[in-house]
């Protein structure tokens, strides 16, 4: 079943995209070695030089989430439908992919702020 394409979804992917646009802005202004991981102290524990897959792969999971989401839409489409057919209720799926994404992708912009 294709998902059809709405303002939800469109918002969600921009804000997905958003972590790689700010790691490529900010990319000349990092430091060689990035922390990319922090122990419960918040004392960075690990570090990989700023091109590392693993660094895309931080900024990557906002759309890596948004992708997994857009792919359960239809199947939250049809846990939520209701009898009256309520605007709400069909709505929540988008929502959910855009509360999902705005998390993840969220999450990529402090890693890249922090770095």
């Amino acid at each position: 079943m294709r998902s059809k394409l709405n303002f939800s979804n469109v918002l969600s992917f921009l804000i997905s995209v958003l972590p790689f646009i700010i790691y490529l802005f900010m990319y000349p202004r990092m430091p060689r070695n990035v922390a990319i991981h922090y122990n419960f102290n918040d004392v960075a524990d690990r570090f990989v030089d700023k091109s590392s897959p693993e660094v895309w792969l931080l900024c990557g999971i906002s759309l890596i989430s948004f992708m997994l989401m857009l792919m359960l839409q239809p199947y939250f489409s049809r846990q939520f439908k209701s009898e009256e057919g309520s605007a709400i209720m069909e709505s929540l799926p988008g929502l959910f992919t855009l509360l999902i994404t705005l998390v993840f992708s969220v999450l990529g912009i402090c890693f890249l702020l922090k770095a």
